[in-house]
């Protein structure tokens, strides 16, 4: 999101570290095969205006697991687009709208003892809403849909599947600290589960 959400920041770049654990099910033919991921990710970004912003991102997968069994480290990258269509008032809520582009790639070891590519592709749309607090606290709710194959080999072959639900929902806050830094944390545990933080500084 951009440094503030009613419209009077200046344009800014922004720079962020962060660590994200997500957990979901795949479904590959009707078998549920269930994916952790942890992930350690750097954004570049730039909101030219309060309403308009671009992030890309890219990171390293640390650790994770396919149907039990270990991946190896892999790597993310995404790309996004966000929109505040709404801005906050000392009575209205900020609405914020985004759509991102990614993917992730790890090695593993698939049922059949072979080392085999773990790969899923991620198009992603998503809206939040939230409302700054005594000028430092930005808690929100968030829905995200998304889709898109992901690559596996089960029963000696390659198979493509998709994500079980397609859909995640939770909340968040980002505090607002001295030297525009923010640090947030976020909570998904609806749908697709996920948890985050991170830290961001605004130049």
């Amino acid at each position: 999101m951009p440094e503030t959400c009613d419209g009077d920041g200046p344009p800014t770049y922004q720079a962020t570290l962060a660590a994200d654990g997500m957990s979901t099910e795949i479904n590959f033919d009707g078998a549920l095969v269930p994916v952790r991921e942890l992930a350690t990710t750097a954004t570049l970004g730039h909101f030219a205006t309060p309403r308009l912003g671009w992030t890309i991102t890219a990171g390293a997968i640390v650790a994770g697991s396919i149907e039990g069994r270990d991946l190896d480290g892999g790597a993310t990258i995404a790309g996004a687009l966000s929109w505040l269509p709404v801005y906050e008032k000392p009575r209205r809520p900020f609405v914020a709208f985004s759509v991102s582009l990614g993917t992730a790639l790890a090695r593993g070891t698939a049922d059949d003892g072979v080392r085999a590519w773990f790969s899923a592709w991620d198009l992603r749309g998503g809206a939040l809403i939230g409302k700054t607090l005594a000028g430092h606290f930005v808690p929100y709710a968030a829905v995200r849909v998304f889709g898109g194959p992901v690559f596996w080999r089960r029963g000696g072959d390659d198979v493509v599947g998709g994500d079980r639900r397609h859909v995640t929902l939770g909340a968040g806050i980002t505090i607002r600290l001295p030297a525009r830094m923010d640090l947030s944390a976020e909570c998904m545990p609806l749908g697709e589960h996920s948890l985050s933080g991170a830290l961001t500084l605004h130049f």
